[in-house]
């Protein structure tokens, strides 16, 4: 309301200049403000049922005392120890006598205060009908994505699951109609959307102007699976806030499709014994209301949505794990509405054993080393994975890859002299190769 502004800069207008006689010095609690003309901000104006409204009162010393002229419809408290209360007014019954024929229904409310040094002040605010909960509205036709069997019985025009309904809202009160009022239409409980009408986006609010026959016209859109329940919409007079609520009943829709994902299950299979299956692929999803979601309910399967929005959705899956076998993996696909279907995935090993590696081999198969020197032996074959050891102390080796260094130490340890044959011994785990070591001196240096 325009209120709250107005009567928030006068009341921070008569605290600064409480301060600046003050000459600036500590705070001052509310309770001993004192001086200035004690005012009931607003003094006079309008308020509409239903919307809340705060009441402000400034100057004078508290606490103040207030009594109304109709406590039913303003109610007040005995004593305030503060500067505003709030309220809500209901309608009143009874309008003030001698309004033209045209005239909002108002009911005058005379407000008293009266402070601790015995100022007093009044307010006369007039209590206006809350004009929208005299509006009508219709369903005045509906349009299906299904269409009813054929030979069916017509039947009422009401919000149906899968149908697009236009609401009329006959904005007419006391044979006044309120034309070019701003309406605003919120969606409150129920499974249901506003249209816009100048763009097609469905969305929880809407907002249109009511025309020169004081009409509005939305367009109620319910997904195609939503069960019969009540709906309920609110409708907001934008200019003054007032509102009103609606209740109508949505009834499911008997043709809906129920949700289906062809294909509803994958599996993938290793091309090997050793390993289990892994790939990618698409499924359709049929029937509900879309936007469609997906989700998986094992981390060794990913689902992403390729058209999530459309008729029929598309999403794909993959299993990208060869070490972890799937029976059954669940994703979920769930619709508008919480309908849901599911799709498995299995991930199998596969039936052929993998190929017998070829030999180990290492050449040369025997290395000469003075004091200090190094050679090296390639091996290959095997599985892949080799390590070495040395049967003599003053001997090393090291594996890099498919290379085997081997090394006679420059000084000896204790311990010495050494046999001048030794050898390295070279192994993928499963066989072994010797390599025949042939040190030029027993002791080093």
């Amino acid at each position: 309301m325009k209120f709250r502004s107005l009567l928030g800069i006068a009341l921070l207008a008569g605290v600064s200049v409480f301060l600046a006689s003050c000459g600036g010095g500590g705070a001052t609690s509310t309770a001993d403000v004192t001086g200035g003309t004690l005012q009931i901000l607003p003094a006079a104006g309008t308020i509409y049922a239903g919307v809340p409204t705060t009441i402000t009162v400034t100057g004078g010393r508290l606490p103040y005392r207030l009594t109304t002229s109709d406590a039913t419809l303003i109610p007040v408290p005995t004593t305030l120890n503060s500067h505003s209360f709030d309220i809500v007014p209901p309608n009143p019954s009874v309008v003030d006598t001698g309004l033209p024929p045209d005239a909002l229904p108002i009911r005058t409310v005379n407000l008293t205060v009266l402070d601790a040094t015995g100022q007093t002040a009044t307010a006369a605010i007039q209590v206006a009908r809350n004009f929208l909960t005299g509006y009508g509205f219709t369903f005045v036709s509906t349009a299906c994505a299904t269409a009813p069997p054929a030979g069916a019985a017509a039947t009422a025009v009401t919000p149906t699951g899968g149908c697009d309904t236009i609401v009329e809202i006959s904005a007419t009160t006391n044979g006044n109609l309120q034309i070019n009022h701003t309406l605003r239409f919120d969606v409150v409980l129920g499974n249901f959307q506003f249209v816009d009408a100048n763009t097609g986006n469905a969305s929880n609010s809407v907002t249109t102007t009511s025309d020169a026959n004081g009409n509005a016209t939305v367009i109620i859109r319910v997904p195609s699976n939503a069960p019969t329940q009540v709906g309920v919409f609110r409708i907001t007079d934008v200019q003054s806030g007032v509102s009103t609520t609606n209740a109508f009943t949505i009834e499911g829709n008997s043709n809906a499709t129920a949700l289906t994902a062809i294909p509803s299950s994958f599996t993938f299979t290793g091309a090997l014994n050793t390993e289990c299956g892994t790939g990618t692929g698409d499924f359709f999803v049929f029937g509900g209301s879309p936007p469609y979601t997906a989700l998986s309910s094992d981390p060794n399967v990913g689902v992403a949505a390729k058209s999530p929005n459309a008729q029929p959705g598309v999403f794909e899956v993959s299993a990208n794990n060869p070490g972890i076998c799937l029976t059954n993996a669940t994703v979920v696909v769930t619709d508008a509405v919480g309908a849901h279907t599911t799709v498995t995935v299995t991930t199998a090993l596969g039936s052929a054993a993998p190929a017998a590696p070829p030999p180990l081999a290492a050449q040369p198969a025997s290395v000469t080393l003075g004091c200090g020197q190094s050679n090296s032996v390639t091996v290959v074959g095997g599985t892949g994975s080799y390590s070495a050891t040395s049967t003599q102390v003053d001997v090393q080796a090291h594996v890099s890859g498919h290379t085997v260094t081997i090394t006679r130490l420059a000084t000896d340890p204790a311990g010495g002299p050494f046999p001048t044959s030794s050898s390295v011994n070279i192994t993928d785990g499963a066989s072994i190769v010797p390599i025949s070591v042939t040190s030029s001196a027993a002791t080093c240096p």
